[in-house]
C-alpha cells in the first residue's frame, strides 16, 4: 500500500531522493511496478538465408512470368498490326470488286454482242462473289481488331509505343530548336562583325522568343551589346573630334555632323561634350531671338520664332523627328528659354 507524500519546501526533497528513479537506467528495486526485461533473441541465420533464397526464387518466377506475358502481348500486337493491314487491303479489294461488278452488270444488259453480254454477266457474278467474300472477311477482321484493341496488355503496349513516339518527337524538335539556335547565333555574330547591329538585334529578338531561358543566347546578347556600345562610342568620339575641327571655320557642317548622333547609352562625360559643342556651335550662328529647348539629358533643339507666334526648328540633337523646318507651338515648348 502506498503513502502520499506532500513536500512543503525544496529542502525536504533530499530526504526522499532514494525514492526517485535514475534517468540513466531503471532500477527494479525502486519501482513500484517491477520492470520485466525482454530477453534478446539471436536471429536464426539459416532461416534468414532460406527466406532470402525463397524471395529470390519467387522474383525469378515473377520475372519469367512477366516476360512470358509481355511476349504474348507482343504477339497479339503483331497480329493486331497485321489485321489492320488486312483490313485496309480487304476494303480496297471489296471496293474494286464492287466497281467491276457494277460495270459488268451494265455491260451485260447493254452490250451489242450476245456473247459479250453473257460473258459480262458471268464477270458480274464473279465480282459480286468477291465483293461479298471480302466484305464478310472484313467484318470478321474488324471484330478481331476491336477485340485485340480492348485487351489490357495490348493497350499497354500501344500506350508505350505512343509514349516512345512522343518522346522521339520531342527529342527531334529539341534538336531542331538547338540547331536553329546555333545557326541564329552564328548569323548574329556575323552581322555584328559587319556592324549591322539593327539586324542583329531583330534576329536576337526572334531567338529570345523561341529560347527565353538559353544561357548561351543571354551571353551572346550581352556580348553583342558590349560590342555595339564600343563601336558606337568610337563613332561618337570620332564625330566629336571632326566637329571640333570644323567649328573653327564651318559651323553648319559641324552641326550637321553632330545632329544625327545617337547618344543613348553613351558615357555622361561624352554626352556633355557632344551636346555642349553642338549648343555652342548653334550660339555662334547668331540666330535672332533663338530659343533652346532641352527635352532630356543629351536631347534638345534650337528654334527661332515664326510669324504666327510659333517656333521653327533650326537644329536638333537626340530628337530624330525634329527635322530642321518643323514648326511647333510655343505652348508645347514651355521649357524653352532664350539661347545665350
Amino acid at each position: 500500500m502506498t503513502e502520499r507524500i506532500v513536500l512543503k519546501s525544496l529542502g525536504e526533497l533530499g530526504r526522499f531522493s532514494d525514492l526517485f528513479v535514475s534517468a540513466d537506467r531503471t532500477c527494479n528495486e525502486r519501482t513500484l511496478v517491477p520492470v520485466v526485461a525482454e530477453p534478446i533473441v539471436e536471429p536464426d541465420l539459416e532461416a534468414l538465408a532460406e527466406a532470402a533464397s525463397r524471395a529470390a526464387e519467387e522474383l525469378r518466377h515473377l520475372a519469367t512470368a512477366d516476360g512470358r506475358a509481355r511476349r504474348e502481348a507482343e504477339e497479339a500486337l503483331t497480329r493486331y498490326r497485321r489485321l489492320q493491314g488486312d483490313r485496309d487491303r480487304l476494303q480496297r479489294i471489296a471496293g474494286e470488286a464492287q466497281t467491276v461488278a457494277d460495270h459488268a452488270a451494265v455491260l451485260a444488259q447493254q452490250a451489242f454482242e450476245p456473247a459479250c453480254r453473257e460473258r459480262a454477266g458471268a464477270v458480274a457474278i464473279a465480282a459480286a462473289f468477291v465483293t461479298a467474300t471480302a466484305t464478310n472477311r472484313l467484318q470478321a477482321v474488324d471484330a478481331e481488331v476491336q477485340a485485340l484493341a480492348t485487351r489490357e496488355d495490348v493497350a499497354r503496349l500501344l500506350a508505350e509505343e505512343r509514349a516512345r513516339e512522343k518522346a522521339a518527337l520531342r527529342q527531334a524538335e529539341e534538336r531542331q530548336r538547338e540547331a536553329r539556335l546555333r545557326d541564329g547565333s552564328a548569323k548574329v555574330e556575323a552581322l555584328a562583325k559587319e556592324r549591322k547591329f539593327n539586324e542583329a538585334r531583330r534576329l536576337l529578338g526572334s531567338l529570345v522568343t523561341e529560347h527565353p531561358n538559353s544561357p548561351s543566347l543571354a551571353s551572346c546578347i550581352d556580348r553583342i551589346r558590349r560590342q555595339e556600345w564600343a563601336v558606337k562610342t568610337v563613332q561618337v568620339e570620332e564625330a566629336l573630334r571632326q566637329a571640333r575641327r570644323l567649328c573653327r571655320r564651318e559651323l553648319r557642317e559641324a552641326i550637321a555632323l553632330l545632329e544625327p548622333l545617337d547618344l543613348s547609352g553613351m558615357p555622361d562625360t561624352l554626352v556633355r561634350q557632344v551636346y555642349g559643342l553642338w549648343l555652342s556651335a548653334c550660339r555662334f550662328l547668331r540666330l535672332e531671338a533663338a530659343v533652346h529647348y532641352s527635352a532630356a539629358f543629351g536631347r534638345g533643339a534650337v528654334l527661332v520664332p515664326t510669324g504666327d507666334n510659333g517656333l521653327e526648328v533650326v537644329s536638333a540633337i537626340g530628337l530624330p523627328r525634329w527635322q530642321p523646318g518643323r514648326r511647333l507651338s510655343r505652348a508645347a515648348l514651355k521649357g524653352a528659354h532664350p539661347l545665350r
